[in-house]
């Protein structure tokens, strides 16, 4: 299967290019800014939401969490970590590139598998993938979540197949606190989505928060 042809199934006239991530000196293939999705209104682009390729983009909260595991390694370093919902991998190519004993990238779409394995390649680190995790008691260290607490069900699946965990970093740019957890926020960072959709995707503010299960 080849990511260009698969997106281009779903958005005709769409390109993957390498780009890098600056701040965090890590590559992903993300769609192009030529491509013909980025030239729609928000009124078109919503037309496309429940078929966009969520792996084709760097998105603000997955860049704000990459960026406080970096910074911090010792929150990954020697742990078994999960990237729940990674769509590219970003976050979990960022805890590999920090030290972690294992990554497992976890996401139902087959394509952000694909993404996730070719942009590990890439970056020269280790993962593995998984559509369907089901959260035995003792697998994993820690659960690394970015732009999922927003989504009330998608909240109620991390309640579900997550609560063996007993350490969380989540990112989220319009968090709402699960019922089910206990979370304190430990950073602030500024990012911008890449390729940008829109104004609403520009210097956005990202909080991390880290999370023990009650």
């Amino acid at each position: 299967m080849d990511l260009v042809t698969e997106i281009n199934k779903i958005l005709p006239g769409s390109e993957l290019v390498w780009q890098s991530l600056k701040e965090l000196d890590i590559e992903l293939q993300l769609l192009a800014p030529n491509s013909a999705l980025l030239n729609l209104n928000s009124q078109q682009i919503g037309k496309y939401w429940q078929q966009l390729p969520y792996w084709a983009f760097a998105w603000a909260a997955g860049q704000g969490l990459a960026h406080h595991i970096l910074l911090n390694p010792e929150l990954v370093a020697g742990k078994r970590v999960v990237d729940f919902g990674c769509g590219s991998g970003l976050v979990g190519i960022a805890a590999a590139i920090a030290g972690a004993k294992s990554v497992l990238c976890c996401d139902s779409d087959e394509l952000a598998l694909l993404a996730c394995q070719s942009n590990a390649a890439r970056n020269r680190v280790n993962i593995t993938v998984t559509a369907a995790w089901d959260g035995e008691a003792g697998e994993l260290d820690c659960l690394l979540a970015a732009d999922i607490l927003y989504d009330l069900t998608s909240a109620g699946d991390l309640a579900q197949q997550c609560a063996s965990i007993p350490d969380w970093l989540v990112a989220e740019t319009d968090y709402q606190l699960p019922p089910w957890s206990r979370l304190r926020k430990v950073a602030v960072y500024e990012a911008t989505t890449k390729p940008m959709l829109e104004d609403f995707d520009r210097d956005l503010r990202v909080s991390v928060y880290k999370s023990f299960i009650l």
